[in-house]
């Protein structure tokens, strides 16, 4: 009876730990969608190209470069 009890125990934590992965799962995709936006606004506001010209120059000065998105 004890093994049984324990089963359940940990069957009922296993579908609660997969649930709390499929909400973190769903907020990631809500924060990528929602960076992705904001990086497409920044391109259509005036300057951006001079503004990406300067970063790209100051990254490569600091020898990082930078990484495509």
């Amino acid at each position: 009876m004890g093994l049984q009890k324990n089963v359940g125990l940990l069957k009922a934590k296993n579908e609660q730990v997969t649930e709390n992965l499929k909400k973190l799962i769903l907020e990631e995709k809500k924060t990528r969608e929602l960076v992705i936006g904001c990086l497409e606004l920044l391109k259509l506001m005036p300057g951006y190209d001079e503004a990406l010209k300067q970063l790209t120059k100051v990254s490569e000065e600091q020898n990082t470069p930078l990484k495509k998105v």
